[in-house]
């Protein structure tokens, strides 16, 4: 028997954040296996045909323009953020435009897929994504009117859900923890990681580090938002232990767009940028980066909190040699395929980087390990177990 499923499909738009790149990559999964399926946006059903066309057309934009319209709209996005009740507003003026077509729907025997928390009220049977639990564990990572809103909308997302998968069995032990209601319809659904992140050959790889004026295998890496949850400023505090020479040597590359809080970030970081030692690229096309993964000497990611950690095996995909945090999901997701710290001790951090660069057999046992780590994600994989919970949610329904 075909399934038949409905997705929310708005969190694909630019600027693409975590969120929408889960959506995206799971749709093109959709696409490419004979599943009924159809989407939902800005209040309408968009046919099978459609959503070939929505992700045909988000894959062919340019990285200059996915550039521009995520520089211009993070700032505009942060400004709504900043606004009591925006997201409450949204989120009811959603539900009245797509009512009617929820029904219908529902009435033709769709299971709804949600990828962002919150689901519709839908009168079918739904699945909803949670990716992680941050607002209630780590508050203060987070603006005050997100925390408010996730709160209100949590308890009632998972009642009027018949399955909450989540991306780690860390954030489903949270779960069960802030909800125990959802221990019985409930289950991890890891991410997968694209192919096109694999090994690139040098050749490939020059004109953007020539652009960037930083040399193979010749710096460190890391990439993220740059907002207090990532930790970049111990990252900071550790690369300051390296030797001068090292530095010179090996530039701290570090690519994220702009996120909140971050001026104690940018003071920390100032002194080195001057000397040309930290280097901040602000936003790179998905190319780009796939050649900065595999052109690095080592991709540091020290977060203090993840979901998943989608970066870490994205690097370890790329052959690069991994360094993260030893907690949580990072933890779970690197295993043996990283070198793993106490993400809140900068002596371990930088004593972890200056091992990679001394011991280049090290480094290379550890590339070859996050290699064989990543393939074992695949989008593939992820939406043959999403296809299955489905299965088995409609028929318990």
């Amino acid at each position: 028997m075909q399934n038949k499923l409905l997705i929310n499909v708005s969190p694909i738009r630019m600027p693409l954040t975590g969120i929408g790149y889960y959506t995206l990559n799971i749709l093109s999964e959709l696409l490419s296996r004979n599943v009924d399926v159809v989407g939902i946006r800005n209040g309408k059903l968009l046919t099978r045909e459609s959503l070939f066309e929505l992700v045909s057309n988000f894959q062919s934009t340019s990285a200059d323009k996915q550039s521009s319209a995520n520089s211009k709209k993070r700032l505009f996005v942060e400004l709504l953020r900043s606004i009591p009740g925006t997201y409450q507003l949204k989120n009811y003026l959603l539900s009245l435009r797509v009512q009617q077509k929820l029904k219908m729907a529902a009435n033709e025997g769709y299971v709804y897929f949600e990828p962002s928390f919150v689901p519709f009220d839908y009168p079918g049977v739904t699945i909803t994504t949670v990716h992680d639990l941050s607002f209630l564990s780590h508050p203060e990572f987070h603006p005050a009117t997100r925390v408010s809103y996730l709160t209100n909308k949590m308890q009632g997302s998972i009642a009027k859900s018949d399955h909450v998968v989540v991306d780690s069995d860390f954030i489903l032990n949270e779960l069960h923890t802030y909800f125990p209601q959802s221990k019985a319809k409930s289950s991890t659904l890891y991410l997968g990681v694209s192919d096109d992140f694999q090994p690139y050959a040098k050749e490939e790889c020059d004109e953007l580090l020539h652009s960037l004026n930083i040399k193979h295998n010749h710096f460190i890496l890391s990439v993220a938002t740059l907002e207090p949850r990532k930790n970049l400023s111990k990252l900071i505090d550790a690369y300051k232990l390296l030797p001068d020479a090292i530095r010179n040597q090996y530039p701290l590359v570090l690519v994220g767009d702009q996120g909140w809080k971050n001026s104690e970030l940018m003071e920390n970081a100032s002194d080195l940028v001057e000397r040309g030692q930290i280097i901040f690229t602000g936003y790179v096309a998905d190319n780009e980066l796939k050649h900065l993964y595999t052109s690095a000497a080592t991709f540091v990611y020290p977060s203090l909190y993840e979901g998943f950690g989608l970066p870490v095996i994205e690097a370890m995909a790329s052959g690069a040699p991994v360094i993260t945090s030893n907690v949580g999901a990072t933890a779970e997701v690197a295993a043996t395929g990283a070198l793993l710290v106490d993400p809140c001790n900068e002596v371990a951090i930088s004593d972890a980087i200056l091992k990679l660069i001394q011991y280049p057999e090290d480094k290379a046992k550890l590339a070859e390990n996050g290699i064989q780590r990543a393939s074992e994600f695949k989008w593939s994989n992820t939406v043959e177990q999403l296809l299955e919970i489905v299965s088995g949610t409609a028929r318990r329904a």
